[in-house]
């Protein structure tokens, strides 16, 4: 009760009161009006349910039913739902209607079903015994595929992504989206990723409907997602559906499996640096399930034993770690009523010293840890055969702190947190044949500490490693903001050969400091399905941002958000896309060879960055005078070729891009390009399946070297008398150097195993090499100088760049269980 008061005292306070009422009875006047219209359609029949996997009870997202009869079908939502309408004047003088159900890797169900009334009804759909193994990108059905997948998405296939090499053998979801068209990377290793020129910051990456504000471990070299629990994921790079807004760039919406409601299960893996386990099954058949997940590296307890090894005066090791924790309850409390619980916790520790060891007690020592969690409170009901609901209330946390101890001398501690809780309300009216409505609302309390700073100063006691604090030094920082949607949309299905989508959302913020911003988004996609073999797309989509992070160290985690106020207004951005796609050769394979083919332009709008010679300290009242206030524009083509069923699957992307910053304070207010503007960007993937259930993966990666910052000369400055010598760098234009370009080529090699009298029981052996040819790409660039004296004893200083690489050819080894 208390989680929905609180935040929904501030509501009330962030609008004029006009404003809020009407939106408010707008939302609730269709919210009715469809409930209440639905339960009367005499003009047709209406067949609702859900679409479940025979095995589990899982529902099956994007599951399709189809009736020949009417050349149509319907495709179940993120929750199995589906609502088909069987207009009377199409089926005149018949007494029943053949239905199809189907769904990739599932045997297709042909079902004869008797037209007397509307009915709600489940289907069961049995795993096939020859799975189509398909690659990264796919589609989830094949009925009118021409028109029906939208463009600017990319579909995760949860099933590969334990195929795909993987730096030291963790299947990982981000680094599977990283491999996509129009998606870049940060550094090396990085599980952040960047979408169409947008920043990392820029990015919503929700986990069931909760935001995940640092979606990477062990610095970004591991992702928070625990593959072996997701049930589906897709990640929008364009025509952005209205009920998704907050940031500019990309969303990434993941699903957590629901549990198993007909069987026990047990479900892990073992690899070199982390292991999970998960256990699953129904609390009551059929009508209650749980399921617990749980990941954990171990390479923090063999450095103790490291580091006893090593001489007293070397340099120790840093014991690191990460964990991630996941819980899902899933109740159908009766035939229109079910209740979802899910939770996650996750979080990292480095913990070492640095500097002098004497008598084995280290001198100086420091403990990092950060992570998140999240929980989320989810009631679906069907008011209708054509009404669905979700109404979901959520809480979502980041939290860093770091404690730096210099003995006889100073500790310093710092931290930075963000607390959100939201509630939203979605409604899905089918309202016929032509138009898929939906409208929601969402509301979100903010609360950011970007700074929790204490330093203090004394001697030490070396015997508890306490400080005694002879200063003190402290200063915490603590704002509040409240953001709101309402949103409306249409799929509205002109004719068999046209497709429109209309979308309106409205958002607004209302800061600590009583400013108040609104922003419309309006939303549209045009498709055309020229055949049933090639199909066009238009669309366009304005974003805003109310929530904001200005990278300022390598670590974005420890980089502190902050929030919208009279000084920074919110960022906006519209994008405009257009392409094609085109499916072939479907006589040598059933999907045929699938291109996709988009070119898109991007405009932003106030975005911010550090003024020169800004001074870095944390987040207070005269935050905004060490910022700048900027515009932006990224544009490129993206090119995808992809081959999704047979013994042999792969894809080809590739991006051609450009991404450009103007500041009016930098760079002597002219364009510059963006750190992670990258000019090509190509990735391979390939996996052939062998005999006696062997396969064979591999993908390569190249990629144009990010932009960079490096001065171009340097001059000798003296002072007074010639003293205090200082060497002074000259710099050109902003980020005018690049880093060598990227590339590199993984293997990997997977064994599955069955028990020849146990069904339920299958393992899979997975060993290969990450950058196979050990190319040494760069991780960072320095300079170095070296003293030279000529013959004539003149001395001078000469300074040449060097690069720093992680990764050389690492091997890996994982395997995964199931009973």
């Amino acid at each position: 009760m208390l989680l929905i008061m609180y935040p929904t005292t501030y509501f009330y306070r962030m609008l004029d009161h006009q404003k809020l009422i009407f939106s408010l009875f707008l939302c609730l006047y269709f919210g009715v009006q469809a409930a209440s219209y639905a339960q009367s359609d005499p003009s047709a029949w209406h067949l609702s349910g859900h679409i479940r996997a025979a095995d589990s009870g899982e529902t099956l997202v994007g599951a399709s039913i189809w009736s020949q009869q009417l050349a149509k079908g319907s495709v179940t939502n993120v929750y199995g739902f589906y609502s088909l309408r069987i207009p009377k004047d199409q089926i005149e003088g018949a007494d029943s209607i053949d239905l199809q159900i189907s769904f990739i890797g599932y045997e297709t169900v042909l079902k004869r079903l008797s037209l007397a009334n509307d009915q709600q009804l489940d289907f069961d759909l049995s795993p096939a015994a020859e799975v189509l193994e398909e690659f990264i990108v796919t589609d989830e059905g094949e009925q009118d595929w021409a028109r029906r997948d939208q463009m600017g998405v990319e579909k995760v296939n949860i099933k590969q992504l334990k195929a795909i090499p993987m730096m030291l053998g963790e299947a990982d979801l981000l680094k599977a989206i990283q491999l996509s068209a129009g998606v870049q990377t940060g550094n090396e290793g990085s599980a952040g990723f960047l979408v169409r020129g947008g920043a990392q910051s820029q990015n919503l990456i929700l986990l069931d409907e909760a935001t995940v504000y640092n979606p990477g471990h062990v610095f970004g070299f591991f992702s928070v997602f625990n593959s072996a629990i997701i049930k589906n994921a897709r990640l929008f790079k364009g025509d952005f559906p209205a009920r998704y807004g907050g940031r500019l760039s990309g969303i990434l919406d993941v699903h957590m499996q629901e549990g198993n409601m007909r069987d026990h299960q047990v479900r892990g893996g073992i690899g070199l640096v982390a292991s999970n386990l998960t256990i699953e099954g129904p609390l009551k058949k059929d009508k209650a399930s749980y399921l617990f997940s749980g990941r954990r590296t171990y390479a923090d307890l063999f450095v103790p034993l490291v580091n006893r090894a090593l001489p007293e005066d070397a340099q120790r090791l840093p014991a690191s770690f990460f964990y991630d924790l996941n819980a899902k309850f899933n109740v159908i409390l009766g035939k229109k009523d079910r209740l979802f619980i899910s939770a996650y916790f996750g979080q990292d520790q480095v913990a070492g010293n640095y500097g002098k060891v004497i008598d084995n007690v280290p001198q100086n020592t420091y403990d990092i840890t950060w992570g998140n969690w999240t929980g989320t409170l989810r009631w679906n009901h069907i008011f209708g055969p054509r009404v669905f609901s979700n109404t979901s209330f959520i809480v979502s946390r980041f939290q860093y702190d770091d404690a730096y101890i210099f003995r006889q001398f100073t500790s310093y501690e710092s931290g930075t947190s963000v607390y959100d809780y939201s509630f939203r309300e979605d409604i899905d009216f089918f309202l016929n044949e032509q138009h898929h409505i939906r409208l929601g609302a969402q509301f979100t309390h903010y609360q950011i500490e970007p700074v929790d700073f204490q330093l203090r100063s004394g001697i030490s006691n070396t015997d508890t490693n306490a400080v005694s604090s002879s200063t003190f030094l402290t200063d915490r920082q603590r704002y509040l903001g409240n953001e709101f949607a309402f949103y409306l949309s249409d799929d509205w299905t002109i004719n068999s050969r046209l497709q429109l989508d209309l979308g309106l959302r409205w958002s607004g913020f209302y800061g600590y400091d009583k400013k108040f911003y609104h922003q419309p988004e309006p939303r549209a996609s045009l498709k055309f399905k020229a055949n049933e073999r090639l199909s066009t797309q238009v669309s366009y989509a304005r974003m805003a941002q109310y929530l904001h992070q200005v990278p300022n160290s390598q670590l974005s985690f420890a980089d502190p958000w902050f929030l919208s106020n009279q000084y920074i207004a919110p960022e906006t951005a519209d994008q405009v896309s257009i392409g094609w796609k085109a499916r072939f050769l479907e006589h040598l394979t059933k999907s045929g060879i699938q291109i996709t083919n988009e070119y898109y332009y991007k405009w932003l709008y106030d975005q911010l960055d550090y003024q020169n010679a800004a001074e870095y300290l944390f987040i207070d009242e005269n935050y905004h005078e060490r910022l700048t206030t900027g515009s932006g524009y990224s544009y490129g083509a993206e090119w995808s070729i992809a081959k999704t069923d047979g013994k042999f699957t792969g894809a080809l992307n590739y991006t051609l891009s450009w991404s450009w910053r103007q500041f009016e304070d930098l760079n002597g207010g002219e364009a510059f390009p963006f750190t992670y503007d990258r000019r090509h960007v190509v990735h391979i993937t390939g996996q052939y399946q062998l005999p006696k259930k062997w396969g064979v993966n591999a993908n390569w990666t190249y990629r144009t070297g990010q932009a960079l910052d490096l001065p171009l000369a340097r001059f000798f400055l003296f002072g007074t008398q010639f003293r205090d010598l200082e060497l002074v760098p000259v710099y050109t234009d902003l980020n005018a150097f690049r880093m060598p370009a990227y590339h590199r080529l993984d293997i990997g090699f997977t064994k599955k195993f069955e028990h020849p009298k146990r069904e339920k029981y299958s393992a899979d052996l997975s060993f290969g090499v990450y950058n196979a040819y050990s190319r040494l790409n760069a991780f960072f660039i320095y300079y170095e100088d070296e003293t030279v004296t000529d013959e004539n004893g003149n001395a001078s200083v000469r300074f040449f760049a060097n690069q720093t690489a992680l990764f050389p050819a690492i091997p890996y080894v994982s395997y995964n269980f199931s009973f």
